[in-house]
């Protein structure tokens, strides 16, 4: 429910009566931009990892250190590859909001880094 409750308040999803989840606009183009450059984000099979890891730590069968040194290098990982190939999520979230989405410019850079 917090999931559900998260991404509907970001805007990337609405839910409709019956609690039928539908997907915004923006949630659409973010699913496709992760899949674009690392289709693990956009699946819940990592969420889904972490959590058994979370149960098995509560159950003493695995150690809390080992589990968030594994999770943070592979989250460092995949934040690298991400950050790398930003320009992948620009061109989507470009063609998807922007009237001058045909022009091919990257859609904005950051103020801070320049990406």
């Amino acid at each position: 429910t917090t999931h559900i409750n998260n991404i509907e308040t970001r805007n990337y999803v609405t839910v409709q009566s019956g609690r039928r989840v539908v997907p915004t606009d923006l949630g659409v183009t973010l699913v496709q931009g992760y899949h674009a450059i690392d289709p693990e984000l956009a699946l819940p099979t990592i969420r889904s990892h972490i959590e058994q890891q979370l149960n098995l730590i509560a159950e003493g069968k695995a150690d809390h250190s080992a589990v968030v040194a594994h999770t943070l290098r592979q989250f460092t990982e995949k934040f690298k590859n991400f950050t790398d190939q930003i320009e992948r999520m620009d061109t989507l979230f470009e063609a998807a909001f922007s009237p001058e989405g045909s022009s091919g410019k990257p859609f904005s850079k950051c103020g801070q880094c320049l990406r």
